[in-house]
């Protein structure tokens, strides 16, 4: 099993048409996107996309968060945090996100027992404006790493890869 995290970013894929259907035609802040998952058939919002929404709606009010509505919700039994799928618009960067993320993150695991190594899912969707591309952001890791890779993140050079 590897245990170090996983960040990476691709261009969207022809099978991602459906997801960009979801995006509004003028998007802004951030846009919770349901997404495919493994055979589940239909699209799906992750396990803690209703609860990040709300807190960002209350402890972020200046991004503006919106969700799709009508999709079913995928629930998964670990202590993982599965965050939804998001299309970030152009007020809204990818470095300012993950902050974002790693907010909640660290509010969620106030009350975890010491040493308790829960893993982060997140995943972002936004327009590389330099390309002209819509590109996917992966990150699969614990919290820590997280903090870390925020830290060292050097967009330019992400960007470039």
């Amino acid at each position: 099993m590897n245990l170090e995290p996983e960040n990476k970013h691709s261009l969207l894929e022809l099978e991602d048409l459906e997801i960009l259907n979801e995006i509004p035609s003028a998007p802004k802040g951030i846009t919770v996107l349901p997404e495919s998952y493994r055979d589940i058939d239909g699209l799906i919002v992750k396990a803690d996309a209703g609860d990040f929404t709300k807190w960002v709606k209350f402890n972020a009010p200046e991004i503006e968060i919106t969700a799709s509505e009508g999709h079913s919700k995928l629930a998964l039994r670990s202590g993982d945090y599965w965050l939804p799928l998001v299309f970030l618009a152009s007020d809204v960067s990818l470095p300012l996100y993950l902050n974002i993320v790693s907010n909640y993150l660290h509010e969620k695991m106030r009350g975890a027992l010491k040493g308790d190594q829960a893993r982060v899912h997140l995943s972002a969707v936004y327009e590389d404006k330099k390309e002209g591309k819509i590109k996917r952001f992966d990150f699969e890791g614990d919290a820590e790493s997280l903090k870390s890779a925020i830290k060292k993140f050097d967009l330019n050079k992400f960007m470039d890869e």
